[in-house]
């Protein structure tokens, strides 16, 4: 079950975002919220899988809610206003909905959140479908038309999708995209050392095999790791 809060200040909104939830399969709408101070009451509650947040508040911003909060939620912004992705998408918001939600939008943005809810990935790899644990993933490499799978708790699997459709079902962080070829569980990293071509070798902590990072994905895992 997908518990999840809404918070916005405008009731027909929050009645119709309802409405659409509550008539999804395994939804349960914990609360709802008008106010910053509102929803930070009801996250200290029912801590939800996912925060269902208005940008435009009348007291304060959706921003306002996410700063100096560590936060365990996965968000989804729903607003009439496009201009705010870029920084909706700074903030890891797992998707960005523009009023009105379409139920078929609501469903696309349900399947990415049950994964992170569950902590499991179901996987269609070479040997079969598999459910995997995501926090034992520890390095995901885009290969052609497949991902390489690699984690200590498996042999590495080829699991037919693009990084980018994968990429949307991880929880950022501890995964951190470091190019469009590479994402890496950060928690598992041990060590990372510096190489000629301002290039670096990551180590991890439970065996995986290094892997060597070009410039740019070097420097995204130092500001990831700061």
């Amino acid at each position: 079950m997908l518990r999840v809060l809404i918070v916005d200040d405008e009731a027909p909104a929050r009645r119709y975002l309802r409405r659409l939830l509550e008539a999804a399969p395994a939804v349960h709408v914990a609360g709802e919220a008008a106010t910053v101070d509102q929803a930070r009451s009801l996250i200290q509650e029912h801590s939800p899988d996912a925060i269902f947040l208005d940008v435009e508040l009348a007291s304060g911003t959706g921003f306002d809610l996410l700063d100096g909060q560590a936060r365990q939620s996965s968000v989804v912004f729903v607003t009439a206003h496009d201009s705010y992705a870029p920084r909706a998408f700074d903030v890891e918001a797992v998707d960005y909905l523009l009023m009105p939600v379409s139920p078929d939008r609501l469903t696309q943005t349900l399947a990415r959140l049950r994964p992170r809810s569950s902590g499991h990935l179901s996987m269609r790899t070479k040997t079969g479908t598999r459910l995997i644990k995501v926090q034992e993933l520890t390095l995901l490499q885009a290969q052609g038309d497949y991902v390489r799978l690699c984690s200590a708790a498996q042999a590495n699997e080829l699991m037919h999708i693009t990084l980018k459709r994968l990429a949307a079902q991880l929880p950022f962080p501890p995964f951190c995209a470091l190019s469009r070829s590479v994402i890496i569980n950060l928690e598992h990293v041990s060590h990372v050392e510096q190489r000629p071509g301002a290039q670096s070798e990551v180590s991890f902590n439970n065996g995986v095999q290094p892997v060597v990072l070009g410039r740019v994905a070097s420097l995204r895992l130092r500001r990831a790791l700061a």
